[in-house]
């Protein structure tokens, strides 16, 4: 019983882009790839290592198809991409993850080298990411759930679903300084879904009210300071575990969800609480650990838990209407520490019955943020 926001509303909006083709090809009449990235690189360090993550937004002509992308440090290929979550009507997107060296990086490029087929025939186009020699490292944030044992369905990772999601675009809009189209954005790229064990598991009995669930009804906490800018209460909780009880669309995905700018112009989403349980109101101050609301089971949630994730907001966008803040784009962050115990399977939430998690590490943490489906203790 986890949390899938966006990867139906992708499939969506797929048939609206159709009438977006540029028709590029190379001087040679094979076909080009355009590109543009929604968001620069960022460093990312997890449970697993540290990254440096990008996101590819493509398009190639009617067609043709997009066999795989080799990422390259001048001519040493570093990693060779072939899995991409979108691949619809000439349009893909593909996540980037690259090991991050100890060192830094000694390039101020890196090759995309891309390898395309139409009509039996194979042909190469490249696009160069101008990256830094030097990230920082990402911003550091308290827990937004009290303390305890906590498992960290779809924390950032290559193959997490949060980290492989989009909102689209209507139409895909076209980057001129870039040559290419962006698709959609993706606020939670780096987002965490919290759900909480106790003695290796999530809920009691049969876990088949919201109440038998350990976390339900917790209080969800700010991560940062900030001031509350939008807020939305009301949607009711999915009453059964494992199943949504209205349809889900733009306007009620995150539930019951508060929004939090931070000094910096960046925000905090914290969604899927308990309907008429948020405790903050619209221009109000917040201090770090505040309680914002309970954690509950609403929006597009088939089991109580908090969605909670970051997004960059540059231009000080005013979030007004419900979907505003799914528009934007998900920065990484870490926790101060933390112990992880081990790692659950990917079904942990949703195999019946239900497997104990036992641990087999504990190995501690400092600055980092969970690996997707990470069990954690702070």
């Amino acid at each position: 019983m986890t949390y899938r926001i966006t990867v139906i509303i992708c499939l969506l909006f797929a048939g609206l882009f159709l009438g977006c083709q540029d028709h590029q090809v190379n001087p040679d009449g094979t076909p080009k790839v355009s590109v543009a990235l929604p968001s620069l690189p960022v460093k990312v360090t997890n449970t697993v290592g540290e990254w440096l993550v990008y996101d590819l937004h493509l398009h190639t002509p009617p067609g043709s198809t997009l066999q795989k992308i080799d990422v390259m440090r001048g001519n040493e290929v570093l990693s060779t991409f072939t899995d991409f979550s979108i691949r619809k009507d000439s349009f893909y997107l593909a996540h980037i993850w690259l090991p991050y060296p100890r060192s830094g990086w000694d390039v101020d490029v890196l090759t995309n080298r891309f390898q395309v087929s139409q009509s039996g025939r194979t042909s190469v186009s490249t696009f160069q990411v101008k990256i830094d020699r030097q990230y920082p490292d990402q911003r550091r944030v308290g827990f937004p759930v009290p303390s305890g044992t906590w498992f960290t369905e779809d924390a950032p990772d290559p193959s997490s679903l949060h980290t492989r999601a989009l909102f689209l675009f209507p139409q895909p809009v076209f980057d001129p300084a870039q040559n290419g189209y962006v698709i959609g954005n993706n606020p939670q790229r780096y987002a965490i879904d919290f759900t909480k064990v106790v003695d290796g598991l999530p809920y009691k009995n049969k876990g088949d009210k919201n109440e038998d669930w350990y976390n339900y009804n917790l209080p969800v906490m700010a991560a940062e300071g900030g001031t509350v800018v939008f807020t939305a209460d009301g949607f009711a909780n999915n009453g059964t575990p494992g199943k949504i009880d209205y349809p889900i669309d733009f306007t009620n995905i995150t539930g019951n969800v508060v929004y939090i700018e931070h000094s910096d112009g960046t925000l905090a989403m914290y969604a899927h609480m308990i309907p008429n349980s948020i405790r903050v109101k619209v221009g109000q101050k917040v201090t770090a650990g505040q309680e914002l609301g309970r954690l509950g089971n609403s929006g597009n949630s088939i089991a109580p838990h908090l969605h909670f994730h970051v997004v960059a907001n540059p231009d000080r966008k005013k979030l007004v209407n419900y979907s505003d803040g799914l528009f934007l784009e998900g920065l990484p962050y870490s926790f101060p520490a933390f112990r992880k115990l081990g790692t659950a399977p990917d079904n942990f939430l949703t195999k019946q019955p239900v497997s104990l998690f036992t641990p087999t590490t504990s190995e501690l943490f400092t600055n980092v943020i969970p690996q997707k489906s990470a069990v954690i203790e702070f």
